[in-house]
């Protein structure tokens, strides 16, 4: 006789647009009678995901799963990671980066199919400093975004392309000096990114090449593009091609440290975050299992 795994669902009240009380029900109705035990809960506060996870460990679960955007996967994944208790993501929030990245389905009914199905995969994790980090992380331009969409109560994409435009006409591009591999690059950038998948969210790809399970954070250095030429790049986001223009500038590392402009800000997983002008990005190779489809 098979045994039943053993999971904690956890739903994120405020991410995304999506209604969590309809998530909850139909969650019921595909899981009652299944070959799962599991329990559902809100998280309640900031951090309380991360503890939540924590407990789960402990108590020997088989799976913790997320409904919520990049930053409800992070604040769960935090507490799995280094574990075996494996992560699973019911895509619900407003970019859902690496929900995208890892081609899990955003009809409910299928997602929840594969939590079912329960195939099992590593990547990889990084830290920045003393933070976590699971999908990507950025330094300038986009953490400004990330800080005016954090303010706002209306989510989803279309809020957040607005802030897009609202920001880049007045951004001034920042000073970063980055050491990796004996390497010091001194850049004007835009903004820097570190990925670990390839992209913010909603298919808007900044690091074509990016590979979770490869050991490597890419860097992504991308330069402010004049005003006629910033539909095309945006275009060439969304077409996974801005690797092909002038203005973006990759590569890959297992380490790095970053020494940001003070005015620069910062995210990660798309939440900002206060942290020093030094930062050090450090990959935790196959360090966080992941359900998959």
């Amino acid at each position: 006789m098979q045994v039943k795994r053993n999971i904690l669902i956890l739903i994120n009240p405020v991410s995304g647009i999506s209604n969590k009380d309809r998530i909850r029900q139909i969650i019921k109705e595909n899981l009652d009678d299944s070959d799962l035990d599991y329990e559902i809960k809100f998280t309640g506060y900031p951090g309380h995901g991360t503890e939540l996870a924590q407990e789960a460990v402990k108590k020997g679960l088989n799976a913790v799963v997320v409904a919520g955007g990049d930053g409800s996967v992070n604040e769960v994944a935090k507490g799995l990671v280094n574990t075996n208790v494996a992560l699973g993501i019911i895509p619900a929030g407003s970019g859902n980066g690496l929900a995208h990245f890892l081609h899990l389905p955003f009809n409910l009914d299928k997602a929840i199919n594969t939590i079912r199905a329960f195939r099992v995969k590593k990547i990889d994790a990084f830290t920045i400093n003393d933070k976590f980090g699971c999908n990507l992380a950025g330094a300038g331009f986009d953490a400004k975004v990330a800080v005016a969409f954090s303010k706002v109560k209306r989510r989803g994409f279309w809020t957040y392309f607005k802030i897009v435009l609202h920001e880049y006409f007045n951004y001034k591009p920042r000073h970063y000096v980055l050491e990796f591999d004996g390497n010091i690059i001194e850049r004007k950038a835009l903004m820097v990114c570190f990925a670990n998948s390839n992209q913010f969210g909603n298919n808007a790809v900044i690091a074509p090449e990016a590979i979770a399970d490869d050991g490597l954070i890419d860097i992504c250095i991308i330069s402010k593009v004049p005003l006629v030429k910033a539909p095309l790049m945006g275009s060439m986001v969304f077409f996974r091609r801005i690797n092909k223009t002038h203005y973006a500038e990759y590569f890959k590392t297992r380490e790095v440290i970053m020494h940001k402009s003070e005015n620069a800000p910062m995210h990660i997983d798309g939440d900002p975050v206060d942290i020093d002008n030094k930062i050090h990005v450090k990959v935790n190779p196959l360090s966080l299992n992941v359900i998959v489809p």
